[in-house]
């Protein structure tokens, strides 16, 4: 299901016109980078984010804001599915990265 709405924000915000302008970290992404949603463990989702373009990702080695955003945004979707509560603790542990580096929990 993660990898449904990370599509769906993909297709729908991507490029948005009209009178009032529409910022979505998801769909200003570069149209070149790919992710991929992966379980690794029984209890762990990692939403890889690839092939994001250096100049648009780090600046002198640093997360740039947009890859930043980008990375929050996708960990907003996850988390969305791992429902807590008083009596129940959190379905799985979650993470999204660009290349080693772990981006957002």
């Amino acid at each position: 299901m993660i990898r449904d709405d990370i599509a769906l924000a993909r297709v729908v915000f991507s490029g948005a016109a009209g009178a009032i302008a529409v910022t979505d970290p998801i769909g200003d992404a570069p149209t070149q980078i790919v992710y991929r949603v992966e379980t690794p463990f029984d209890a762990e989702i990692v939403v890889a984010i690839d092939g994001v373009p250096e100049d648009w990702g780090w600046s002198d080695g640093v997360v740039s804001p947009a890859l930043q955003a980008l990375a929050d945004e996708l960990a907003a979707i996850m988390n969305s599915y791992n429902h807590d509560g008083a009596v129940v603790g959190k379905r799985f542990f979650g993470r999204v990265r660009a290349g080693n580096e772990t981006l957002a929990r």
